[in-house]
C-alpha cells in the first residue's frame, strides 16, 4: 500500500471513529459555558478526530494528484466486513458466549482483506479469544459467559 493510500485509510478510519462517538456525545448534554455538561468531552475530542481524519484524506488526495470524486471512492466490501464482524461480536457475546463471538467477528472481519489467509485467521482468532478471556474475564473480572449458557 502507498504512503498515500495509507493516510487515506486512516483519515477514513479517523473520521469514522469521530461520528461514532461525536453523535453520541448530544445525547449526554452539553450544559452551559459554566458548566459543562458530559457530551462535551467526547464531542471535543470527536471534533479533534473529525480534523486530523480530514485533513489526511485531503492531503493523500493532493499528493496523489486525484480528483475530488476519488477521496469518497473507498472499498465498501471491506468496511461491511469489518463492521459486520464487530456487530456479529457484540450480538453474539451474550448469547453464545466468547468461544463463538471473537472467532466469528475476527473471521467476518478478516474477509476485508483480499488476500486472506485461513491458517493466518484461524490462528489470529484463536489467539484474541484467548486474550480477550485472559485481559476481560481473568484480568478484569467481567463475567462473561465462554460458552453459551455457562
Amino acid at each position: 500500500m502507498k504512503s498515500a493510500d495509507a493516510d487515506r485509510a486512516s483519515g477514513y478510519a479517523f473520521l469514522a471513529v469521530a461520528l461514532l462517538f461525536g453523535i453520541p456525545a448530544f445525547g449526554f448534554g452539553l450544559g452551559s459555558f459554566t458548566r459543562f455538561g458530559a457530551g462535551v468531552f467526547p464531542l471535543v475530542i470527536s471534533s479533534i478526530l473529525a480534523v486530523v481524519g480530514a485533513t489526511l484524506v485531503l492531503h493523500s488526495a493532493m499528493r496523489t494528484g486525484e480528483a475530488a470524486t476519488r477521496i469518497l471512492a473507498f472499498d465498501f466490501r471491506a468496511v461491511a466486513a469489518v463492521v459486520g464482524g464487530m456487530l456479529f461480536g457484540a450480538f453474539c457475546l451474550r448469547r453464545f458466549g466468547l468461544i463463538v463471538a471473537v472467532p466469528g467477528a475476527v473471521i467476518l472481519a478478516s474477509l476485508a482483506s483480499r488476500e486472506l489467509r485461513p491458517r493466518g485467521t484461524l490462528i489470529a482468532a484463536a489467539v484474541l479469544t484467548l486474550f480477550a478471556w485472559l485481559v476481560f474475564v481473568i484480568g478484569l473480572g467481567i463475567r462473561l459467559p465462554l460458552f453459551a449458557g455457562l
